[in-house]
């Protein structure tokens, strides 16, 4: 078996660096709540977007009472939500995989990393003008 190494610190800045860029990329929550009103648990990305999903597509949480959803925690770096009453946790990658369609999900990043790919290179490229 391999001994451990500890990395240098330049392997470390490159670790942490891509760790970066890979959170920016994905889709996190950065707050949830239950709306009482629609029966849905409404979660906010980390990109501005804020979805709604009711408690039926939500593993652990399709009988839960509205009491017990008073508290939902954004844990893990925004990958994962908890319900400590109902000792419950939703993975925010898998829900969104499962529900919005990971081929939506997938055009969804790939034009946005094309974007950001464009931005870097100083924008769109300009349309070829007609003779």
């Amino acid at each position: 078996m391999a001994e451990f190494q500890t990395p240098t610190q330049r392997e470390f800045d490159a670790a942490s660096r891509r760790g970066a860029r890979r959170m920016q990329q994905s889709l996190l929550a950065v707050g949830a709540r239950y709306d009482r009103r629609a029966n849905r648990v409404i979660i906010s990305l980390n990109n501005g977007t804020i979805v709604g999903f009711p408690l039926s597509t939500l593993t652990g949480l399709e009988h839960a009472h509205p009491d017990d959803l008073r508290t939902i925690e954004v844990e893990a770096g925004g990958y994962g939500l908890h319900v400590a009453s109902l000792d419950a946790d939703i993975s925010v990658p898998r829900l969104l995989e499962e529900q919005l369609g990971s081929t939506a999900m997938k055009v969804a990043q790939a034009r946005a990393a094309a974007s950001r790919a464009n931005g870097r290179l100083g924008g769109r490229p300009p349309k070829p003008r007609a003779a």
